[in-house]
């Protein structure tokens, strides 16, 4: 069984579209719509972006990324 952080690097990649170790908005925009838009709204990927982002230039890192979900803060309650 994969553990949290596996988990969380492994949806990293899977949204890190052009594979340059950063998450864009654009690039969560559209792993959201290959859920057919069943996934986040607009207003709750801006404020995922803007809690994942410690560094504030705009885009994630696996390093934000796993830091918010590989340990479930993400999920809704």
């Amino acid at each position: 069984m994969a553990s949290a952080r596996e988990a969380a690097e492994a949806e990293f990649r899977r949204f890190d579209a052009d594979g340059d170790g950063l998450l864009t908005a654009a690039e969560i925009r559209q792993a959201n719509e290959a859920l057919g838009g069943q996934g986040a709204s607009e207003s709750e990927i801006e404020t995922f972006i803007q809690s994942a982002d410690r560094d504030g230039d705009g885009t994630i890192g696996l390093e934000e990324f796993v830091g918010l979900v590989g340990h479930g803060r993400h999920e809704k309650a």
